[in-house]
């Protein structure tokens, strides 16, 4: 299995590929590894002393990574945080032209572009340029429930606005829609989950909400466990199911070590025995 990851990289922490990369690589999925930029660190921590990678520079890396008789053989693409408009265009270009070395290959396309907690933290001319050249013409989206109503303008609140709201991501193109970190009024009190919507119906799994301000890159985490277990033959529902544990299995281990980053590395039998399972419903 081979995956080409396409998103941020940090010197210090857990976040982008610096995260996701090695879950991949836990699962035993051969990942390139392309950063969309290097960063000392996740900025919430201050200035991050950012260097975006040039669009010529990436489209050299592709351009060489083509020579290579791999490149057809990439099953799945991964495009994460874009960093800004001009080197999101070059990213878009890297995943399109794997995708056309192997049409069957799987592209996921996870819309890093804010949270709930702070609201939009990318260039604005970035969420545009997502909703209109990426989610067309990805297999799976990844928004978490901020993004998710960003994306359409629609306010998600419970089961059925988040299900419509899926349903109209998924008329845009990718046969399936993972809405995260969702917190809804019409159930799943004290939880956080996952919404998923594809061809075959929709299931909803959720972990304790673990109430308090939790290490960056959960996402990353989420998206990457979701995608390597896919491409090794797992059904949606059980690649879902083991990405929730996962990444939720790292998270409860940060606060119970009062960690301010997810301890990758000490803590990554989550990523192959997940010590908690999830609760999972079929909810169309």
């Amino acid at each position: 299995m081979r995956v080409l990851a396409i998103q941020s990289q940090v010197i210090y922490g857990h976040v982008g590929n610096s995260a996701g990369a090695f879950a991949l690589q836990r699962q035993g999925v051969e990942t390139w590894a392309v950063p969309t930029a290097v960063l000392a660190f996740n900025p919430s921590y201050g200035p991050p002393a950012m260097r975006a990678t040039e669009p010529s520079e990436m489209d050299s890396w592709m351009m060489a990574l083509q020579t290579r008789p791999e490149w057809q053989q990439i099953d799945a693409i991964l495009l994460g945080w874009l960093g800004n408009p001009r080197t999101a265009e070059a990213a878009a270009r890297a995943a399109l032209a794997a995708r056309a070395a192997n049409p069957d290959a799987v592209f996921l396309c996870d819309p890093v572009m804010g949270d709930s907690d702070c609201g939009l933290y990318v260039d604005k001319a970035l969420p545009p340029f997502i909703r209109e050249q990426l989610i067309p013409k990805a297999d799976i989206v990844t928004p978490n429930g901020f993004e998710l109503e960003y994306l359409l303008g629609d306010k998600v609140e419970d089961l059925p606005s988040a299900l419509a709201a899926c349903d109209k991501l998924r008329a845009q193109g990718p046969k399936t829609v993972i809405a995260t970190t969702l917190k809804r009024r019409d159930g799943g009190a004290g939880m956080v989950e996952a919404l998923l919507v594809n061809d075959e119906g929709a299931w909803i799994c959720g972990v304790p909400d673990l109430g308090q301000e939790l290490p960056k890159g959960a996402g990353d985490i989420f998206a990457s466990l979701f995608l390597a277990r896919l491409v090794k033959g797992r059904t949606p529902k059980k690649a879902l199911l083991f990405a929730m544990a996962g990444t939720y299995g790292l998270l409860r281990d940060a606060v119970a070590n009062k960690a301010g980053e997810m301890r990758l590395v000490t803590a990554q039998n989550e990523l192959h025995q997940p010590s908690h399972l999830p609760d999972i419903e079929r909810v169309r």
